[in-house]
C-alpha cells in the first residue's frame, strides 16, 4: 500500500481511464486504434524519408506515445478476456486480423525507415566529423617545417581553421 503524507493533503487522483467494459467494445476500440496508429506510423516513416525537421518528428512521437500505451492496455484487456474473445462476431475477428495485418506491415516499415535514417544521418555526421578534425590538425609547435623549415618564429594558427567544431549529440 502507498503511504500517504497526511500533513500535507494532496488533492485526489483521477480514476482510471475510461476503458472499453467489454470484449466487444475493446475489439472495436482496439480496431479503431490499430487503424489510426498504423497512420502515424505511416506518416511518421513518410516524414523520415522526407528528412522532415526534428520539430515534427518530435511531434509525431509525442502523438505516437499515448497511442502505444493505451493499445497494450487494451489489447492486454482482451487477450485476457478469452471468453469475450471467443465470442466476438466473426466480422469484428476479421477486423481485428486485418487491423493487426496493417498494424504489422506499418510497424516493419517504420522500424526500416528509420533504420536506414540514422544510418544516413550517422554516416553525415562521421563525414562532418572527419572533414572538421582534418581542418583542426594544428602543427603542435611554432616552429614547425611548414613554416620556413624551423626557421623563425611565427604564432600558431588561429581563425576558422581551428575554431571549427561541431556538436556531435544530436
Amino acid at each position: 500500500m502507498d503511504k500517504v503524507d497526511v500533513r500535507f493533503p494532496q488533492p485526489a487522483k483521477p480514476g482510471a481511464a475510461n476503458l472499453p467494459k467489454n470484449a466487444f467494445e475493446r475489439a472495436t476500440a482496439l480496431v479503431d486504434l490499430m487503424v489510426r496508429l498504423s497512420a502515424l506510423l505511416e506518416r511518421e516513416s513518410a516524414a523520415v524519408r522526407a528528412r522532415r525537421p526534428a520539430k515534427e518528428l518530435a511531434q509525431i512521437v509525442k502523438d505516437k506515445q499515448p497511442m502505444t500505451l493505451v493499445y497494450e492496455e487494451v489489447s492486454r484487456l482482451l487477450r485476457v478476456d478469452r471468453e469475450g474473445l471467443m465470442a466476438l462476431p466473426p466480422e469484428m475477428k476479421t477486423a481485428l486480423k486485418e487491423a493487426t495485418g496493417k498494424l504489422y506491415a506499418a510497424t516493419a516499415d517504420n522500424a526500416e525507415a528509420l533504420r536506414v535514417g540514422s544510418e544516413a544521418q550517422k554516416v553525415m555526421v562521421d563525414t562532418v566529423v572527419g572533414v572538421l578534425t582534418k581542418q583542426q590538425k594544428a602543427p603542435s609547435t611554432a616552429y614547425a617545417a611548414h613554416m620556413g623549415g624551423g626557421r623563425g618564429y611565427s604564432p600558431p594558427p588561429s581563425g576558422p581553421r581551428t575554431s571549427a567544431a561541431i556538436n556531435t549529440r544530436l
